[in-house]
Order: C-alpha cells, then structure tokens, then sequence
C-alpha cells in the first residue's frame, strides 16, 4: 500500500549501512578443489556477499580468464539492517559461523599444460567454507569503526532533521498532506485511485526535497565514504576454518555425460599477528574416483585413490599498505597402496589491494605431480578477485 508505506518513511533517509573495504584474500573453496586458487591454506578474511575470481593462466596461450570461481555469503545478502559493532567482533560460534558461511561454485577449462586435467573435457566444483574460531578485532578496528559509525549517524541525523523542516515549510507537500488527510477522513479506502494518486505526488515532492537536501552534504558523505574504502579490518589470533566440497568432470564438455572428479574436506587454522605476519597450517583429505595413474612398467590403470595433505605457510603484510607477499609448502601422502607416489607443492603469491574491495595476485611455483607424469608442473597465473556487496 503505497500511502501507508509513504507515511511510514517520508521523513528518512537510509544510511544505516556504509561500504567497507573487506576484500583481504581469496576465499573459495571451489576453487582449491579445481587446483587453481591462488593459495591452498587461505588466510581468513571478512567476506562480501558476492565475490567473483578470474584467472589467467600462463598455459593457455590466452590472455582471457580460463579459469571462474563464485562465491555468495548468504547472512550478508539476505540480512535485514545493519550489523551491530558488538555482533560484528563476537567470537561465539553462532555469530562467527552465520557472518563466515560462504557457498562456492567454479569452473576450469582444463588444457594440456596440467596432466591432471583432460583438455577435452570441463570440470565444475561446489563448495562450502566456514569459520570454526576467529581472531578478535584490534582495538584500533573497533575505534576507527565506532567512529566511522558515529560520523555516519550525525550525517544521516542532520539530513533526515533538514528533510522534516523541509516538509513542514513546503506549501505543496503540505497542501497534498492536507487533501489525503480530508480522502482519509471521508472514509475513502487507502488504496482508492484518489488517495494513491495524491500519495505518488507527495512522494515524487519528497525525493526532490531529499536530492536537494543531500546535495548538500556532497562533501561530508564523500569523505565518510573514503573514511570506510580506506579503512582495513583487523582480526588478531588464534583461527580455525572449514571447508569442503565436491567436483564434477563433464566428458567431452557434455552436461549429461559427468562423474565425480574428486571430493575432499579440510582445515585451515594458524594465527595472524599485529607485526604483519601470519603463520597457518593445513590439513586437508582427497578422494579421487577412478583417477588414472601410471604403474610402475608404464602401463595405465585407474582406482579410488584417497590423499592426505600437511601443509605450512607464512604471510607478511605491510602495515598500512596493501601489499602482502606469502611462501606455501604442502606435502601430500597417498593412502591409497600401490597407485602414485608422495608429491609436494610450493608456491610463491604476492598479493595487491588495487582499491574498491579489488585485489591482483600474482603466483609462481610448483604444482603437485601430475597423475600420468613423474613431472611437477610449473604454476604461473595472474588471479583477479573482485567483491561485491560490502554494505554493513
């Protein structure tokens, strides 16, 4: 009903909600199944309600992104209102797991350069990733942030007073107020053509009041907006993150001809440090079905096979840039008797903020062996990371 909905918001304005620069690191988990996330033992980060990946592979021969990762965060896209400072730094499980949840689906168009992956064929993931633990908020984040809050409040204090003046000056508006207030005491039904056709008029006087009005806070609401694109949340300590999956293979890059390409489940914990560093770990299972591998006399064979993962990595972080660099090792075991052997990978990321919840990473190292070659690969991409949806 557009008259009561009127009445109920004609002397405010929404600002409760300001974009925060949350974008720190990749976090999808679809990705890691499919081998190309730019790290395998993420760092933690605040997520956004929708974060996409392109990557571009030095393989391919092609300068366009052949790999696509999504990652949707559902407590952030279909909350109501805005998020209390208190809830945002809980670490009660409830709060750290609705605000963490993330659900992920990628795709990588596999070439020849990976002998893990059949070029003829498309491969999909699905993923999910969650926060067990979670560091604290430094009490600078939690005072900058108040601050950001408070600031926000007189601004939308300010224009929603200037707002009510406003219409209590306004000869038109009060003019309609007046007409629908005598439809209204006639007993004439809300929702009657008359009385919706004066509602729409009172409304369109109201969004001109307020354009003017906000024009004149251009300056304040721009400068609290780049308060809030600057501004870098900080979590300190102890963390532990979920994550699992599964991926499919679609022969000959057709949708009705798929089989599970792997499945897999893992944990993610360390510490992150107020000097800059982070130091993390991983722990991770794969069951792959019907992997082909090569025996020992060159013949092929395939079987489950079912790996287990250990892995370290250490990342420093420039205080007050946007620059951070990371080294990775990772160690993978074979339960499975008698198929492929031990295999490791290293990597090397060096990662950008390029600003507007934008990251550019670049990666260099040594992929995991392959299953039908005795031969690591050699990782070289460029991994564009964008997210959308920082309201808070």
């Amino acid at each position: 009903m557009l008259g009561m909905r009127l009445l109920a918001n004609s002397q405010t304005l929404d600002t409760s909600k300001l974009k925060l620069n949350l974008l720190r690191a990749p976090s999808s988990p679809a990705a890691n199944l499919l081998g190309f996330a730019v790290s395998d033992i993420e760092k933690p980060s605040d997520v956004s309600d929708f974060m996409f990946t392109l990557q571009s592979a030095t393989g391919t021969n092609s300068l366009f992104p052949t790999n696509y990762a999504v990652d949707l965060a559902p407590f952030w896209i279909f909350r109501s209102g805005s998020l209390t400072t208190d809830k945002f730094a809980s670490r009660k499980f409830n709060d750290v797991f609705k605000q963490s949840f993330v659900v992920s689906t990628a795709i990588r168009n596999a070439d020849t350069s990976n002998a893990d992956y059949d070029s003829r064929n498309l491969y999909q993931s699905m993923g999910i990733k969650f926060s067990i633990i979670r560091g604290s908020l430094s009490k600078k984040t939690i005072a900058l942030l108040e601050s950001i809050h408070e600031l926000q409040s007189e601004i939308a204090s300010g224009i929603n007073q200037a707002i009510a003046e406003k219409l209590e000056s306004d000869s038109n508006y009060q003019s309609l107020k007046r007409s629908r207030q005598v439809k209204l005491a006639e007993k004439m039904d809300p929702d009657h053509a008359e009385v919706v056709a004066i509602s729409q008029k009172m409304e369109k006087r109201l969004e001109k009041i307020k354009a003017t009005i906000v024009k004149t806070y251009t300056e304040e609401l721009a400068s609290l907006q780049k308060q809030a694109a600057a501004f870098k949340i900080e979590r300190f300590g102890f963390f532990m993150d979920f994550a699992g999956g599964m991926s499919l293979e679609y022969i000959d890059r057709t949708f009705n001809k798929s089989s599970v390409y792997n499945a897999g489940v893992w944990l993610n914990f360390g510490a992150n440090y107020q000097n800059g560093f982070s130091l993390m770990g991983i722990t991770r299972f794969f069951q792959n079905p019907d992997k082909v591998f090569t025996e020992s006399n060159g013949t092929y064979n395939s079987a489950n096979i079912s790996t287990l993962d250990a892995g370290a990595r250490i990342v420093y972080d420039h205080p007050g840039s946007g620059f951070s660099l990371s080294t990775e090792a990772i160690y993978r075991s074979v339960l499975t008797n008698n198929t492929i052997d031990p295999s490791w990978r290293w990597v090397l990321n060096a990662d950008y903020d390029i600003g507007n919840n934008q990251r550019l990473t670049l990666l260099f190292g040594r992929a995991f062996n392959g299953t039908t070659t005795s031969d690591g690969n050699v990782i070289a991409a460029l991994n564009f990371l964008k997210g959308i949806g920082n309201n808070r």
